[in-house]
């Protein structure tokens, strides 16, 4: 199907992708102070004739985005060669955060797919642009792999993330971004992890301890190590695999230990990992902290799930303990199963159903 001659206007009804006006090249030069790399007649030029030149050129298909009656960003389709497109975005500040860029992008996928007849559309972001991956995420893109020198920012190649989606696809998450919610206990504040608590976090992760029931954590932890491990914990929560938390004093908020969820299944079952700096071992915080999270796991309000477990080496008796002041109930013991330093060691569960948390 051929290409519009002009800028059609496409709506939802909240949001609206129509042809630039003269009154949009204040938003636009707003909006380019945010990048250094471009000025105010950027701006002008991008607006007066340079997406209706490009446009009519056919390379790239950009819409302005109006929310609330006012510019607030631009969205556009690249055409290639075999035709398919690339997806772009990008919003001024003060419409970030209500869902437009996601809207605005649903309403080019929909012209793409059924005015100009691309049959992939692709997208693609540095590694670390979390709103870009986001806006992805929610209009049911496919993440494909990660390509290292992808593109070039600022004259140096970047690793990219990348995704595509198909005429048939739906338009929503295709599994869930997990947010782990902020939590209270009377001695802890259940929070996200921050970067100034490199040291904290090598400290802990580094002990003869780690070394034997967990072989396959690098001994030492190094900052390097706790720094590729804070990244990870993005990709876990953006991926659907996991929610993890740091385990921090309600009155100083010094982290303390970590505790992570993951193994959620559709039947309502799920699995928790833990581990504790030195100076919070044997106080009873890690129980305490896995009695709030199972709280929050049964809870419509969280996973309203159904069965809580733990699992760990028959020898791992501190670990042991801890699932036992929790609450949790020795459910079997797999000979064999588990593997620490040096050997197989006995695999040791434990549960807890929502129903024994409410007793």
């Amino acid at each position: 199907m051929p290409i519009p001659e002009k800028h059609p206007v496409l709506t939802d009804g909240v949001v609206t992708l129509r042809a630039p006006r003269p009154d949009d090249v204040q938003g636009q030069i707003d909006r380019n102070r945010e990048d250094p790399a471009r000025d105010d007649e950027d701006a002008r030029r991008w607006i007066t004739f340079g997406i209706t030149e490009a446009w009519a050129a056919g390379w790239r298909l950009a819409f302005v985005v109006e929310f609330r009656g006012r510019y607030a960003g631009t969205a556009s389709l690249k055409p290639d060669a075999d035709g398919n497109a690339r997806v772009t975005y990008g919003l001024s500040e003060w419409a970030r955060g209500a869902g437009v860029a996601s809207r605005a992008v649903r309403l080019l996928l929909e012209f793409g797919f059924g005015t100009c007849g691309f049959r992939v559309v692709h997208w693609w972001a540095r590694v670390g642009n979390w709103p870009s991956r986001r806006v992805a995420w929610a209009t049911g893109f496919r993440l494909g792999d990660t390509i290292p020198g992808l593109a070039k920012e600022g004259g140096r190649p970047i690793d990219a993330w990348t995704g595509w989606i198909g005429p048939m696809d739906p338009r929503t998450p295709r599994r869930p971004w997990y947010v782990a919610p902020v939590l209270e206990t009377p001695r802890l504040r259940l929070r996200a992890w921050r970067e100034d608590e490199i040291p904290r976090i090598t400290a802990a992760r580094t002990n003869e301890a780690t070394a034997h029931f967990l072989p396959f954590i690098p001994q030492p932890f190094t900052a390097e190590d706790a720094r590729y491990w804070l990244k990870s914990l993005d990709e876990q929560a953006a991926s659907g695999h996991r929610y993890n938390w740091c385990l921090a004093d309600a009155g100083t908020d010094l982290g303390l230990g970590n505790l992570t969820l993951f193994n959620l299944n559709d039947d309502g079952a799920g699995e928790l990992g833990f581990w504790a700096h030195a100076d919070a071992q044997g106080r009873g915080l890690t129980a305490e902290a896995i009695h709030c999270v199972a709280g929050w796991f049964f809870s419509p309000d969280g996973q309203n799930g159904h069965r809580l477990l733990i699992r760990t080496a028959a020898t791992n008796t501190p670990a042991r303990r801890v699932a036992e002041s929790a609450g949790f109930r020795h459910a079997g013991t797999e000979r064999e199963g588990f593997r620490v330093a040096t050997r197989q060691d006995d695999l040791v569960s434990y549960d807890l159903m929502a129903g024994d948390l409410a007793g």
